[in-house]
């Protein structure tokens, strides 16, 4: 890896190392981690293209601006703004919307080729951006922290980064854009937390119906689980003891702690919350020292069930 390459795996690294560890810590990640983090790879990003974009116009330049503010705008809230500011901030939405158009109708087929990969991996950026978008406002399952994360890693690791010889790749010549490959291997990652509190819950003994709750969580001790980061899985409804598959943390907790404890519920089954970010973090070292084990390990066996 050159000077470049080395200087985005850092901000990465020290980004969701820090991050998973207030996360962790506090269930909360500062936004200053992603702002500073983005806007340094934003520079990086900006002096790396400085050296080739002379070999295409000026509609890749109207992209990188619009992708910059589409990761703004995940910061900007207008309601702190004043006036002047909203204005200027409604002026940039607006020259990032004419210039996401203007590159749509100027890049060529061309320049879209398969041997072009920087350019694939610019327009992926966008792609990745829009996508934890739709994600975080239509699916149930991640936060705000989690899409600004990823979205960071897409301006922090546009092209891939890979140290030792061997790095795996969906394909032979090309695999997926690096801020892709780390996303499907966070995903792989995070399908290791269920096989693992199983073979916790089979080690220890937890044994009870309807048995779903060994993959989803622990018992614990209601006088810790009160002082824990840990939602409960058991509730008391009506009169009834329920086991809860996915919980979502709107209500009081402590209120549901007494009623466990009134119930004579003393050692309940709870969801310990592991933040997103860890996988994640795990996931970036994981991309660039063995390269995509989501495609090698997941899709490629299933494809082979199928071929």
């Amino acid at each position: 890896m050159d000077v470049l390459d080395w200087s985005r795996f850092l901000i990465g690294a020290v980004m969701l190392s820090y991050g998973s560890w207030t996360d962790i810590k506090t269930r909360r990640v500062p936004n200053y981690v992603w702002l500073y983090s983005g806007s340094f790879a934003a520079i990086l990003l900006i002096y790396d293209l400085s050296g080739w974009w002379s070999d295409y116009g000026y509609h890749i330049w109207a992209l990188l601006f619009s992708t910059i503010i589409l990761f703004y705008n995940a910061f900007v809230d207008e309601y702190i703004l004043d006036r002047n500011q909203v204005v200027f901030w409604k002026v940039a939405q607006v020259l990032a919307i004419i210039g996401a158009v203007y590159f749509m109708f100027k890049v060529t087929t061309d320049e879209m080729n398969l041997n072009n990969y920087k350019l694939l991996d610019i327009i992926s950026i966008s792609v990745l951006m829009i996508l934890m978008y739709i994600w975080f406002y239509f699916g149930p399952t991640i936060g705000g922290a989690d899409v600004k994360a990823i979205m960071t890693i897409s301006l922090v690791a546009p092209f891939t980064l890979s140290i030792g010889d061997i790095s795996l790749t969906a394909f032979d010549s090309r695999g997926f854009p690096f801020p892709f490959v780390v996303f499907m291997n966070s995903l792989l990652l995070y399908l290791l937390i269920p096989m693992s509190l199983g073979t916790y819950n089979i080690c220890n003994r937890n044994f009870e119906r309807p048995y779903f709750q060994m993959f989803l969580g622990v018992k614990m001790k209601i006088s810790k689980a009160r002082t824990s980061f840990v939602w409960p899985m058991q509730q008391i409804i009506g009169k009834k003891l329920v086991m809860v598959a996915f919980v979502k943390h709107k209500s009081n907790d402590e209120e549901k702690w007494n009623k466990l404890e009134d119930f004579g519920v003393t050692n309940p089954w709870v969801s310990l919350k592991i933040p997103y970010i860890v996988p994640l973090a795990l996931s970036f070292f994981v991309s660039v020292f063995f390269g995509d084990l989501f495609s090698h390990y997941l899709v490629e066996p299933i494809n082979s069930l199928f071929g």
